[in-house]
């Protein structure tokens, strides 16, 4: 079930406009639908896949709420689901309520943000509209925060619905590591100061979304401008569970290809017993090119546990070709 709240703007003429703040609540539980062999029956915390989002989504309702009214509509959304192939976010595209889709200005979605450390806040999506780039570089300039916009993203969060139906959308990032949906992901390891660098930061971007006169210039590409009353797309592949094998790499998202970097190895996993490293930059599987992390993924899901697999990688200035034994995820 998605929770629902919302702020009503203040601005008469913008009764049917609306911005959306969004966080899926769901994990995995003991497992169900993405366990990884080994850890079948374990209860998964899901701290920052998705606690922490949910964290930072309640903080900036409480923010909202407690400051002067927005002039448009502000929607925050818990999503149910999201794990069991963005079952929530699906399902309010097509029923959205209590505002309009064609309405909305644009989904600022908060996943996985537990993380931050040192890094910048990686903002995935801004590609689906011109203004993003420039909406968080001047929540930099603003908070003093440090972030960074990644044009792409994996089909792999609940801003991928919207995105679809033509609505520019943007996922929130500490980036990929070892614990992700595993029953380590605990709260011992959340980044608390590093959650209110993210509200800080959002808030500002939230803020823009509710006072702009005009839509945001959408760049989605293959998404017709009349797209907005059509059918929702289908799930994308790499949003239901099924990938069957363990890789091992912790993937750069915010490197831009050709190829996908690895920023870091899982340790015993079939990457590191392979000898990859991080900063490899793996370019082929077998005989086939890796474009980029999506379709990378798409190449592992086709793979079977047991199988070895030439990898083509780039290390430095130089080439080289690894044979990876995959395991049962």
């Amino acid at each position: 079930m998605n929770v629902i709240g919302y702020l009503a703007g203040t601005r008469p003429e913008w009764k049917t406009q609306s911005a959306i703040v969004s966080a899926h609540y769901d994990h995995l539980g003991r497992g169900w639908p993405d366990v990884h062999k080994g850890d079948e029956g374990r209860v998964h915390p899901g701290a920052d896949d998705n606690a922490s989002g949910v964290a930072v989504l309640l903080e900036l309702a409480r923010a909202f709420a407690a400051s002067e009214k927005p002039q448009r509509s502000l929607v925050f959304i818990a999503f149910a689901g999201e794990e069991a192939g963005l079952a929530g976010s699906r399902y309010f595209v097509q029923h959205a309520s209590p505002f309009p889709l064609e309405g909305v200005w644009g989904v600022i979605n908060l996943d996985t943000v537990g993380r931050l450390g040192t890094q910048p806040i990686s903002i995935l999506g801004t590609g689906t509209a011109t203004e993003w780039q420039h909406i968080f570089r001047g929540a930099g300039f603003v908070t003093g925060i440090e972030g960074r916009n990644i044009a792409e993203a994996l089909q792999s969060s609940d801003q991928v619905p919207f995105v679809e139906r033509g609505v520019p959308a943007v996922q929130i990032f500490t980036g990929a590591h070892g614990d992700y949906h595993r029953p380590t992901d605990t709260a011992d390891k959340i980044d608390a100061a590093g959650l209110v660098k993210i509200a800080t930061y959002v808030r500002e971007g939230v803020a823009y979304l509710t006072e702009r006169p005009e839509r945001l210039t959408v760049t989605i590409a293959s998404v017709p401008a009349a797209s907005l009353s059509a059918a929702p797309a289908q799930p994308a592949a790499g949003q239901a569970p099924g990938r069957r094998v363990s890789f091992g790499t912790v993937p750069d998202f915010a490197f831009q290809g050709p190829g996908v970097r690895a920023d870091g190895v899982v340790d015993g996993s079939p990457a590191q017993k392979a000898g990859i490293q991080a900063g490899d930059v793996i370019l082929k599987i077998d005989d086939k090119a890796v474009a980029n992390l999506q379709e990378f993924s798409n190449l592992l899901r086709a793979l079977q546990p047991g199988q070895t697999v030439t990898v083509l990688l780039r290390r430095g200035d130089q080439e080289r070709t690894l044979k990876v034994t995959l395991a049962e995820r």
